[in-house]
């Protein structure tokens, strides 16, 4: 048995520990909500902030590329590539910023001091853009020339010198072939006047030639006459937009005077219209008569007293007597 002062002293030893632990224990909660709880309930609501965002700016972006597809009348597979890709460049850029600013926002939470970092980002990004110039300025192109819709795949353009077929289209470069079959890759960057030959229509001008000993009148009642109807045409009227469009004469050159014509097509029929139309053109100015002009040599030999020589009468009367193609004579 302990003597009653001692077990007071006891008691109050027991009850001064007790209230010592209970205010470590207390001092330790309020430390571990402040330092662990608070920073971590401020960075889940961060990430479901980023997360919503993200939701909401994938939507937009989806619902203005349904509304443009819907307003095409017949949206084309070429169409749908471009919006797919569009879609996804912006996207990507709206995703790197939102999780950026997330990111730095949960580093500043949990007590990191941000600013060397976003000084070090700083310098790292523009070392980045002096280093890669030429490449950001070909993505910048290629996102200029998509969502303007300058050209596509399947048209036909002249770049830089270069003409052919577009093959291939990407934010990074435009890849053409050519009629021969070569093809030519063209940075985005380097684009600075296309010229598209297939946008929404076409066109095919021929110009035709005839002789000044030829009648313009009559030459142009025969094409208006072989023009007429040809959007029913069961060759060309598929290709064909509107009638055709004769103009008149167009030049008087050296030996012949010009007649244009105009036809309006579907998107690159105008070469095959424009072929087909020279084919019947000369067809129809042989049968009615129309002389369509060439060069001609004519060689007169003559004597110091102005007369022909026998030697000159000669070779006239054998130039005479060979066959105007140049093959044998037939036996």
């Amino acid at each position: 048995m302990y003597p009653p002062t001692a077990a007071i002293s006891l008691v109050e030893t027991a009850i001064r520990s007790a209230i010592i632990h209970s205010d470590l224990t207390l001092e330790t909660a309020k430390t571990i909500g402040k330092e662990v709880v608070k920073p971590s309930l401020s960075i889940l609501v961060i990430v479901v902030f980023a997360f919503l965002i993200l939701r909401v700016v994938r939507s937009i972006i989806r619902s203005g590329i349904k509304h443009l597809v819907e307003r095409s009348n017949q949206p084309s597979r070429e169409l749908t590539l471009k919006i797919n890709t569009l879609s996804s460049v912006v996207e990507s850029l709206g995703r790197l910023i939102i999780l950026v600013i997330a990111g730095m926002m949960v580093l500043s939470k949990l007590g990191l001091n941000i600013a060397p970092l976003l000084a070090s980002a700083g310098v790292v990004g523009i070392a980045i853009g002096l280093g890669a110039q030429s490449l950001i300025r070909d993505f910048i192109g290629g996102f200029l020339i998509l969502i303007e819709d300058q050209f596509g795949v399947g048209d036909v353009i002249s770049v830089n010198g270069f003409v052919g077929t577009v093959e291939h289209l990407s934010l990074r470069r435009t890849g053409i072939r050519g009629l021969d079959g070569s093809f030519t890759i063209v940075p985005n960057g380097d684009v600075r006047a296309v010229q598209n030959l297939t946008k929404d229509w076409s066109r095919a001008v021929v110009d035709v030639d005839i002789s000044y000993d030829d009648d313009v009148d009559h030459a142009v009642n025969v094409l208006t006459e072989l023009l007429d109807g040809i959007q029913e045409d069961p060759t060309l009227g598929s290709a064909v937009l509107e009638p055709a469009n004769i103009l008149g004469v167009q030049a008087l050159g050296p030996y012949q005077v010009t007649i244009r014509l105009m036809v309006k097509t579907k998107p690159s029929e105008q070469w095959r219209v424009q072929r087909e139309l020279l084919r019947r053109i000369k067809q129809a100015l042989t049968s009615s008569g129309v002389t369509i002009p060439y060069p001609h040599n004519v060689t007169v030999f003559r004597s110091n007293n102005g007369q022909e020589t026998d030697q000159a009468m000669a070779i006239m009367a054998a130039q005479q007597a060979r066959p105007a193609t140049g093959d044998a004579p037939a036996p």
